[in-house]
C-alpha cells in the first residue's frame, strides 16, 4: 500500500513538472509555423557554464530570455543596440544540464532554442 501511494505520488509530481515542458513544445510548435524569415542560429551548443554565447540571426532581436527545464527564468537579456548580425551574451554561471532560450523579435514574434550547458 505505501509503495503504491510512493508511486502515485511521484507520477503525480512528474505529471505536474512535465505540462509546463509539454505546455511550452505545443506553444512552440504553433508559434513557430511561418517564422521562414526569423532563422536564428546559436553557438557554440554545448557551451560552458559562464562563457560566450553568440546568437545570430536575419531579423532584429528584441530580448532574449534562458529558462531551465522547468521553466524558471535564469537569465535575460534585452537589446539595446537593436542590432542582429551578431549579439554575444556571457552566460551566467548555471548548473550544466538542458536550457531553453527564447528569442523574442522586434515584431513580437519569437522562437525557442534548446540550449546545452557543460
Amino acid at each position: 500500500m505505501k509503495t503504491t501511494l510512493k508511486y502515485l505520488i511521484a507520477i503525480a509530481i512528474a505529471t505536474t513538472l512535465g505540462q509546463s515542458a509539454v505546455a511550452q513544445q505545443i506553444d512552440f510548435k504553433i508559434h513557430n509555423q511561418n517564422l521562414d524569415r526569423h532563422e536564428v542560429v546559436i553557438y557554440p551548443n554545448p557551451v560552458t557554464s559562464g562563457e560566450m554565447l553568440k546568437i545570430k540571426s536575419t531579423f532584429t532581436i528584441k530580448d532574449i530570455e534562458i529558462t531551465n527545464i522547468i521553466g524558471k527564468c535564469v537569465q535575460r537579456e534585452i537589446n539595446t543596440r537593436k542590432i542582429y548580425d551578431d549579439i554575444t551574451l556571457k552566460l551566467e554561471k548555471n548548473a550544466p544540464g538542458v536550457y531553453y532560450a527564447k528569442i523574442t523579435f522586434e515584431d513580437d514574434k519569437w522562437v525557442i532554442k534548446k540550449l546545452l550547458v557543460r
